[in-house]
């Protein structure tokens, strides 16, 4: 086995981490073992020094100290520190990671952008590259709309307090029973989604400028504003995801509005046929993102691992693809399988998904049978018109022969016969 693999190299953990000090060239002092200047690079600092955080790469999560090298904004002066380190053997066999952090600022659009290019290196030598490019609004008082935005931020919390106070309200009437209507649910995620936005939004003012007063008080060091792009980060899931469920909350509302009813029975009455698809179009996407893995993931970053390939096969059916690099690689193989990807994907078992929809649809629009909250929306309606002098008419009756036998009147049905006794 020595003569197999004469190296052998440990994987890397904290339990293994070199945190020493040495001299250049990992040499170590003669004198007490422990470089004099802090800022050296063969130095090793601690995540507090460096005001980072541990950051996930690829295979393992990493500390937020290190040996650090800064080269400065001058350019003359980084290509002889890289020199310096090249010529010294700062990058060598023990090197399991190397992080190449910088902060850039552009002024027309009022952004930072924090860009953070991370090397792994395994213990067979492979190299794994990723990068992480994060844009920040760190001042937040310039434009136009800065007075119209506060006033849309002060005017939300006085709604996210007015519904606290109602549900609330209703929750004191209800008790048990509250937490039994999955509306309620839905609005009592929002008001806590709300209020986590809230303080996660102070929290990202709040390093933001403790991180502007430290770069304005020491411009000859790095600034990192990690942290702040990460909690801006943070902020912009639980946006999204508030606004996800406030799309659901303001479907249930527009149930009022009787094509809105429709389209939900349609989606009703398909459910069935509905996740029978949805299951075999999450089997299809696997199966083809295996296949692109094993097939191509050593040698394409874009199938590198299982969740890359499902990326990329998602980005198929919406026309996002090289295909010159999977033609360079292999014409016939790389043809044979993305075009029976589109051919299946496409053609087939999405149209098949979407005829499902329609199908239903159409046979919503025959059996439809009206609530009695369209028949509130259609009075309503009404009145508001006949107090401006304008003449509503009343939405027809879409019910199919079948219903019609049951003998059941709607309202609109008995004010017809009421006019015509």
């Amino acid at each position: 086995m020595l003569q197999l693999a004469p190296d052998c190299n440990a994987p890397f953990s904290w339990e293994v981490e070199d945190m020493g000090s040495y001299d250049t060239g990992w040499n170590h002092s003669v004198r007490d073992n422990i470089s004099t200047s802090a800022s050296s690079p063969w130095t090793y600092q601690t995540q507090s020094q460096l005001r980072a955080y541990p950051i996930w790469g690829k295979m393992v999560l990493y500390r937020g100290g290190g040996y650090v090298a800064e080269l400065g904004p001058d350019s003359q002066n980084a290509s002889s520190t890289l020199e310096y380190l090249f010529r010294n053997t700062w990058l060598d066999v023990y090197t399991r990671a190397v992080f190449v952090e910088f902060t850039v600022y552009n002024a027309n659009v009022n952004l930072f952008c924090i860009v953070t290019l991370l090397l792994e290196t395994t213990v067979v030598g492979a190299f794994q590259l990723h990068s992480e490019l994060q844009s920040v609004r760190l001042y937040q008082s310039t434009g136009g709309l800065h007075i119209f935005v506060m006033a849309a931020e002060i005017i939300y919390l006085l709604f996210i307090l007015y519904y606290m106070f109602l549900q609330g309200k209703l929750m004191k009437q209800q008790r048990c029973a509250y937490f039994r209507s999955k509306w309620n649910l839905l609005e009592l995620t929002i008001i806590s989604l709300s209020w986590s936005a809230v303080a996660v939004f102070m929290k990202r003012t709040l390093l933001g400028d403790r991180d502007m007063t430290y770069y304005q008080n020491h411009k000859d060091q790095f600034a990192s504003f990690y942290e702040t792009a990460t909690a801006d980060s943070v902020l912009q899931y639980l946006i999204a995801f508030q606004v996800l469920l406030a799309t659901f909350k303001l479907w249930h509302l527009l149930r009022l509005n009787p094509k809105m009813n429709l389209i939900t029975a349609a989606l009703q009455r398909a459910w069935n046929d509905i996740s029978s698809f949805l299951v075999v179009i999450v089997i299809m996407f696997v199966a083809y993102s295996i296949a692109c893995n094993v097939i191509y993931g050593w040698k394409m970053s874009s199938y590198k691992t299982l969740t890359d390939a499902l990326v990329t096969v998602i980005s198929l059916q919406i026309g996002i693809f090289n295909y010159d690099e999977v033609m360079d690689y292999n014409p016939v193989l790389g043809g044979l399988l993305f075009g029976s990807c589109i051919v299946f994907m496409t053609f087939v078992v999405l149209n098949l998904f979407l005829s499902v929809i329609l199908v239903a649809f159409k046979q919503e629009q025959i059996h439809h049978k009206p609530s009695d909250e369209d028949e509130i929306v259609d009075l309503m309606l009404k009145n508001i018109f006949s107090v401006f002098g304008i003449r509503y008419e009343d939405t027809k009756d879409t019910r199919g022969p079948d219903e019609n036998e049951d003998g059941d009147l709607t309202l609109n049905n008995s004010k017809n016969t009421l006019n015509g006794s």
